[in-house]
């Protein structure tokens, strides 16, 4: 989940590219993750941190209580400290300028690859 189409664009096409994971959809709201997440069988979520970074912790905490075998990352480009706990609902933060290498190795050691079909 991103507000900018652009960025969701950018993401699922280096993790596609550079992974063997399948992105199952992009959404641009809380609200549309959670739908979306209960609508197909994925196995991570990826939420943009935006302030107020309290609406994106309440995504997470319902996405955690709604499907507690999906793994969320909190993906943000402001200084979070490190607030991954079950409390909050994330498996990982990770920060924007830690880059997408960063990312990939996180979510590969949250969910190991599988081969594609």
């Amino acid at each position: 989940m991103d507000d900018s189409a652009a960025v969701r664009g950018a993401l699922r096409e280096f993790i596609e590219v550079t992974t063997r994971y399948t992105v199952c959809g992009t959404v641009g709201d809380g609200l549309s993750v959670i739908q979306k997440a209960t609508e197909s069988s994925c196995d991570v979520i990826l939420l943009h941190l935006r302030p107020p970074v309290s609406d994106s912790m309440e995504t997470a905490s319902l996405l955690r209580s709604k499907l507690p075998h999906v793994k969320v990352v909190g993906f943000s480009s402001v200084d979070l400290g490190n607030r991954k706990s079950p409390a909050t609902g994330f498996d990982a933060i990770i920060a924007k300028q830690d880059g997408l290498s960063k990312l990939v190795e996180t979510l590969k050691a949250l969910m190991p690859e599988s081969p594609r079909e």
